[in-house]
């Protein structure tokens, strides 16, 4: 009678693949969300620029911010304030729609973020209505005369529908999570969604690279602008993960960043220093 050595737990440790957790997802999330919300806040400057230019200015497209000499009639600075908003969400809209027809790939990381950076941001821009004056939705508040009661409104409109939204989003970034993340479970799934503020403030940390050399207020508000949809964005995701969920079966999820993700970051950044820095005339 023969019998099997037995294998050692350390070597049979170190022969079993090595399974991807949820940190393995970390690096691609933020590099991805980094060049996402920069691509994102461009499109939005963009917005305002090509609607100013409309209008009969002569617009510049800066870091995080579009340029030009305001106009006293009201008409045409409402139509250059509610652009950027618009333009937002028509970015998020397409990049929705694309998504789903994307297997699981970092392009398809980008086109989430891209999806979510653009609703949430012009549904946070109705929110802070009130509380903003010299967002987009404050000045046309202000331009209209817009009494304060409707403000507040429209702004817990916005805030009802941006729950909603988050729902079919939160499964969107559950579906991106690494297979052997559990997501069984309303608990574990909520704890998945949670644990999104780590490559979410990473990324944001690399946000401030592309800011660098312009106006330091303007860049600051820039960074806040993408900070507090991002804070909605998560809060709002987390009681919507705890909803009934099943998991698609995918092929390997690729958690490796492609070497084209940082070259593909590093081109954004330096657009933003070499290009939009001293102004991208429109």
């Amino acid at each position: 009678m023969t019998s099997t050595p037995e294998i050692p737990a350390a070597r049979r440790d170190a022969a079993a693949p090595r399974i991807p957790s949820a940190r393995a997802a970390w690096g691609p999330l933020s590099l991805s969300y980094a060049t996402a919300q920069l691509v994102e806040v461009f499109l939005h400057e963009g917005s305002h620029a090509l609607a100013a230019r409309a209008a009969g200015f002569h617009p510049a497209i800066g870091q995080f911010v579009e340029l030009h000499v305001p106009s006293p009639q009201r008409e045409l600075e409402a139509l250059v304030a509610a652009a950027g908003p618009v333009g937002s969400l028509v970015t998020g809209l397409v990049c929705w729609a694309l998504y789903r027809r994307r297997g699981p790939s970092y392009p398809r990381l980008l086109l989430m973020w891209l999806a979510m950076t653009g609703v949430v941001a012009f549904l946070g821009y109705l929110v802070v209505t009130p509380l903003l004056a010299v967002g987009d939705t404050g000045v046309l508040a202000r331009l209209y005369h817009v009494p304060v009661a409707v403000q507040f409104l429209v702004a817990a409109a916005a805030m009802a529908i941006l729950y909603l939204v988050t729902r079919p989003l939160s499964r969107m970034y559950l579906d991106s999570l690494p297979a052997s993340v559990p997501l069984d479970t309303p608990r574990a799934r909520k704890a998945a969604v949670t644990r999104l503020w780590i490559p979410y403030l990473i990324g944001l940390a690399l946000l401030v690279p592309a800011g660098l050399g312009g106006d330091p207020e303007v860049v600051f508000y820039g960074i806040l602008g993408c900070w507090g949809p991002g804070m909605a964005l998560v809060g709002f995701m987390t009681p919507g993960a705890g909803r009934p969920y099943e998991r698609k079966e995918r092929p390997g999820t690729g958690w490796r960043l492609p070497v084209w993700a940082f070259f593909g970051y590093a081109a954004v950044v330096a657009f933003y220093l070499l290009v939009l820095r001293p102004g991208l005339n429109i």
